[in-house]
């Protein structure tokens, strides 16, 4: 279940969505607009292998254009259980630059090397309006 992935202190549920290529997970902010700058993401805290290590970060308004935030390609840092990394936000944004929708996307196969999108916590960093 996609309540999962912003309950912080629940290390015992997750997210994970089907063996689907290019899952993703996003987050409405709805009334709100937000300019990140850092996220972190927390794996599963056993069961499987299957963690996140090829992935881009997007950001939207409308839920149809998306503009590429960050990317990343054969992480290792969150090859385990309970692992938790925080990851800088890579473009560089404008100052008044804010978004309704951020969303992350697997662009490959897991550790496990399937599709699972799999993770227990996603947290965004960085200034809200």
């Amino acid at each position: 279940l996609n309540k999962y992935s912003v309950d912080l202190e629940d290390k015992t549920h997750f997210f994970a969505s089907g063996n689907v290529a290019d899952s993703w997970l996003k987050y409405d902010f709805k009334d709100k607009k937000v300019r990140p700058t850092h996220y972190s993401i927390r794996t599963r805290h056993g069961g499987g292998i299957q963690n996140p290590k090829t992935w881009i970060i997007e950001g939207s308004n409308d839920d149809s254009d998306w503009k590429p935030l960050d990317r990343r390609t054969d992480e290792t840092c969150l090859n385990g259980y309970n692992f938790v990394h925080t990851f800088d936000i890579q473009t560089k944004l404008e100052e008044n630059e804010f978004f309704r929708y951020l969303r992350i996307k697997q662009t490959g196969l897991n550790t496990g090397c399937d599709n699972y999108f799999v993770l227990s916590a996603l947290e965004y960093f960085g200034a809200i309006i």
